[in-house]
């Protein structure tokens, strides 16, 4: 039986690979330099992440309804007349998209009643569904110790869509709406970090529980829960208790 030919060899010589240049000492250390700035600098994030996000956990198990209170004696006002004929509280969570569509009811009725109508805000942080709400709380409690409650009310709801959409803390985003509105950045710091700030957004939501709340905006006029259906309804009850 005849033989298959064998393959073909090349008989051409093997070109040899040009050898691999080595890395210069001065590439090296750029390259190490580099591993070491971002260690750090993922360290640093996470360390600033930890410091400036809230301990949600520590907010308080839910007051017993009770011991619920609609409206306490140190509750933020936004109107602060000297007889007022109503009073008109809302829990809200700053990163609620229909506060911000109430926000602009509630100042609608400041503008136009304020004299008359005691308007008071707590805090609601939804916590489950809005991870800056606390954030955006313990930002509006630090304004508001130093005189800016209206001031930082207004920031936070007209910015909400940009920092509500941002990922991670929004903290230093809060803390830049203080340095706008300008306010002592050392003393906005010291209360934001004071655990007696969180234990009283704690306290406001607590209340709201308590009470059986469930919902953002929520409302009391003369210290009972209104149902509306529009915030066109809200103005119409205040203006029937205004007479």
């Amino acid at each position: 039986m005849p033989r298959t030919p064998s393959s073909p060899v090349s008989t051409l010589p093997k070109k040899k690979k040009p050898p691999k240049k080595a890395m210069s000492p001065r590439t090296a250390q750029l390259i190490a330099v580099g591993v070491v700035v971002l260690f750090l600098a993922a360290i640093t994030a996470i360390l600033v992440s930890t410091l400036q996000s809230p301990n949600t956990d520590a907010l308080p198990e839910p007051t017993p309804s009770g011991d619920a209170q609609v409206q306490r004696p140190d509750s933020h006002s936004l109107t602060s007349p000297a007889e007022p004929e109503v009073t008109l509280v809302e829990f809200l969570d700053f990163q609620c998209p229909a506060c911000a569509s109430a926000a602009v009811a509630v100042s609608q009725i400041k503008a136009e009643y304020g004299d008359r109508v005691d308007i008071i805000v707590r805090n609601f942080p939804l916590t489950s569904i809005h991870p800056h709400a606390v954030d955006a709380a313990l930002a509006f409690e630090a304004a508001a110790a130093q005189g800016a409650t209206v001031e930082m009310y207004e920031a936070l709801y007209a910015t909400q869509q940009q920092w509500s959409a941002g990922a991670g803390s929004q903290a230093a985003t809060f803390r830049d709406l203080a340095d706008q509105l300008g306010l002592d950045l050392a003393e906005y710091d010291r209360v934001v970090a004071d655990p007696a700030t969180l234990d009283r957004v704690a306290l406001d939501r607590a209340d709201a529980i308590g009470l059986g709340l469930q919902s953002t905006p929520s409302f009391f006029i003369d210290g009972q829960l209104v149902q509306i259906s529009s915030f066109d309804d809200l103005r119409a009850q205040i203006e029937a208790k205004l007479g």
